[in-house]
């Protein structure tokens, strides 16, 4: 009995041992086979860090618009995005860049890509570079580089806009993209999330921008109104003369009054004697001086001067607020011219004081040219 018990023993260990074999045959059968299949995600990191600089991205690649996780063949798009910062200051450049892997039949559109017509708001595009190239293994990458800044404040992060790129699918071989008829698909890649940092600490009490400004007490706002008000009666009054004065002008008949006191002026210098000797010759002159001084200064201060005496002149121009040198030389000639005529005194009638009435004259009708 004792020797058979040990047989079967011994036959069930055997058995088991068997069974232990098979089991690790069947998995460990698959694995080197498995090791020696291609990995197409690391069969261009070569490629991808000569062209970019940098180690290739471990991320997943997340599926574009033409394919679907659920396909067992490789998606026809795929891409990957990536930052050369986590977080940036305000106003530093940064590098976002995309790689995008798909077939030969898709072709995307590389024109439009620039910095001006890519519209990253709030964020600004500096500048962006994009090339295409073809994989080992048939397929093409295309790989995009926007160079950006912000400039946003008070905000901790910000993630960057999405970006649509455009493609083409061929047809066939020797089909362009851009043929007749072929019809514009897109594809949308998400941008990451980027922190911002700033030198300005969070809640500043001291700083001037956060102070709040208060505004204006209400009875301040009376002076305020009153010099509106002041303003807006200053304004008319002027409009006012102002057109009254175009309105006399252009309704006053008569010679224009730079022509007629030219006219005057000329005409009295050619009635001035060379000799004031003779009385009757200064009584002449004194006479034309008086008439031609009086007819001057009317068109001179736009006034009827007819009449006037030299006082009643003298007040005139002031009234008129001529000026006082003017007014001086005025009455003062006209007082001689008067005297002379008038007066019993024949001391007006003296070489000396015809040649000062001259001398007179020609300083009015200078300072009368200057005027008008």
């Amino acid at each position: 009995m004792t020797p058979m018990v040990y047989s079967s023993d011994r036959s069930n260990v055997w058995q088991a041992l068997g069974l232990l074999a098979a089991l690790w045959l069947a998995l460990a059968g698959p694995l080197p086979a498995l090791a020696q299949q291609p990995d197409d995600s690391m069969h261009d990191a070569g490629e991808e860090e000569m062209l970019t600089g940098e180690a290739p991205s471990t991320q997943p690649r997340r599926p574009g618009q033409g394919a679907r996780a659920d396909q067992g063949p490789p998606p026809e798009l795929s891409f990957v995005t990536r930052v050369d910062k986590t977080a940036v200051w305000v106003g530093d450049q940064f590098h976002y860049q995309i790689i995008v892997d798909h077939t030969p039949k898709i072709q995307f559109v590389l024109e439009n890509l620039n910095k001006d017509t890519i519209n990253m708001d709030p964020l600004r595009v500096m500048d962006a570079t994009s090339r295409s190239y073809t994989l080992k293994n048939g397929n093409e990458r295309m790989f995009v580089d926007l160079t950006l800044t912000s400039y946003a404040v008070a905000i901790p992060q910000m993630q960057i806009p999405q970006l649509t790129l455009f493609y083409f699918r061929r047809e066939g071989a020797g089909v362009t993209a851009t043929s007749e008829g072929a019809a514009a698909e897109s594809l949308t890649v998400p941008g990451p999330v980027i922190a911002l940092r700033s030198t300005l600490p969070p809640d500043p009490s001291d700083l001037r921008d956060a102070v709040t400004v208060t505004g204006w007490a209400s009875n301040r706002w009376v002076v305020a109104w009153i010099g509106y008000l002041a303003l807006f009666v200053l304004v008319a009054g002027a409009g006012w003369e102002g057109f009254h004065m175009i309105r006399y002008r252009r309704g006053r008949k008569g010679p224009d009054p730079r022509k007629a006191m030219a006219a005057i002026q000329d005409r009295w210098a050619q009635y001035v004697p060379g000799d004031f000797s003779d009385a009757n010759v200064v009584m002449e002159f004194y006479g034309r001086s008086y008439k031609d001084l009086k007819e001057y200064m009317g068109y001179l201060l736009e006034t009827h001067t007819e009449g006037l005496t030299a006082e009643d002149m003298g007040e005139e121009m002031a009234r008129l607020a001529a000026n006082s040198d003017m007014t001086e030389r005025t009455v003062k000639v006209l007082g001689t011219c008067e005297t002379a005529r008038y007066g019993r005194n024949g001391t007006e009638l003296s070489g000396d004081a015809a040649r000062s009435v001259a001398h007179d004259m020609r300083e009015i009708f200078e300072a009368g040219a200057r005027m008008i």
